[in-house]
């Protein structure tokens, strides 16, 4: 093996190994209706919201979940020194129209998270759990979360604290609604579920009807981005290419 050649594979090895850090740290949407610019956010006044959800049809091809971006929103009256997030991953959505008790919107609880927050969360504000947009989640699953379909369902519930210690839920200490359309993935609804029904609305799963603000028009879900891990053909090619530029200039 000549000097050339032993460079030219330390060089080689090394791209491969910077690549295999690319595909730990990174990540690919899955579903995104918050934009970088011109995010059109609101929240509901309409009361219970502690607990909300929705359907979202995920990009083709996705067969897991990393991570989150969540926006939860405090027009409760009340300053929080922290918050716990919860959020629900569903396996079905129930898309026939008819949502009561014996055919709730969602089914197939896939994974349950829970995570807490300490800061300043101050009512009058929303608050964006996320890391760099589109590229590295907010909120990382330990463990990629395997989906049964391309179609799940989301819920939320936030409680916050004012001593650092017990949590409690509270109507307007809620999730942010989206009226931009998704540029990954698309809504199953034009609208979402909160718990406005019997008091067992609290498992993440909903048995009143659909909700709607008026004037929102066609999109108006919760807003989310959903992380997947890289396609791996394309982080395959993207890593060839690499390669194959940076021996071309070791060889100049």
């Amino acid at each position: 093996m000549t000097t050339t050649t032993r460079s030219l594979y330390r060089l080689t090895a090394g791209v491969c190994s910077l690549l295999a850090s690319i595909a730990v740290t990174q990540a690919q949407l899955a579903f995104n209706n918050v934009p970088t610019s011109g995010f059109s956010a609101f929240s509901t006044s309409s009361t219970p919201n502690t607990f909300m959800g929705g359907g979202y049809n995920l990009a083709a091809g996705t067969t897991a979940i990393t991570g989150f971006d969540v926006y939860p929103v405090n027009t409760s009256g009340v300053n929080y020194t922290g918050i716990k997030i919860t959020i629900f991953v569903w396996g079905t959505v129930n898309t026939s129209g008819t949502v009561n008790a014996t055919t709730p919107a969602f089914g197939n609880l896939l994974n349950t998270y829970t995570l807490t927050s300490a800061g300043s969360f101050n009512t009058g504000f929303y608050f964006p759990f996320e890391n760099v947009p589109g590229v590295t989640p907010g909120i990382s699953l330990s463990t990629p979360l395997n989906i049964p379909s391309t179609q799940i369902g989301l819920s939320f519930n936030y409680q916050g604290t004012t001593d650092g210690v017990n949590y409690s839920g509270a109507n307007n200490l809620t999730s942010i609604i989206s009226s931009n359309a998704p540029t990954v993935g698309s809504e199953v609804f034009a609208g979402y579920y909160r718990n406005a029904g019997s008091p067992t609305e609290t498992d993440g799963n909903f048995t009143s009807s659909l909700r709607s603000l008026g004037g929102l028009g066609n999109f108006q879900s919760l807003a989310v981005r959903i992380y997947t891990v890289p396609e791996p053909t394309s982080l395959a090619l993207a890593g060839i290419g690499a390669a194959a530029l940076l021996i071309f200039r070791r060889r100049k």
